[in-house]
């Protein structure tokens, strides 16, 4: 028996975000007590790097807090920080 399945993609959009409010890597890391470097190489990640729900939940509070001081008035959840795309139908 053959099945089709879609196979999906979730593209990681923090450096979307960050460019759409001109969030530089210096502002989100002194927030999330990191180093700059670590905020690169997410921004600069395809897929979402591994984090826990503390870690997702305190990026996308300070996202919503560096993006409304540019009076933008969001609210930034997790599911703004990923697009699910269809990748491909395939066979199984």
């Amino acid at each position: 028996m053959v099945l089709l399945v879609e196979q999906s993609m979730l593209r990681w959009r923090l450096g979307e975000i960050m460019a759409r409010g001109r969030i530089t890597n210096r502002e989100l890391a002194h927030r999330l007590h990191r180093h700059e470097t670590s905020i690169s190489r997410m921004k600069n990640s395809d897929t979402m790097p591994k984090m826990d729900g503390d870690e997702l939940n305190s990026l996308c509070n300070v996202l919503t807090q560096l993006l409304r001081e540019r009076g933008q008035d969001v609210v930034i959840t997790h599911l703004d920080l990923m697009q699910h795309s269809p990748d491909d139908l395939g066979n199984v």
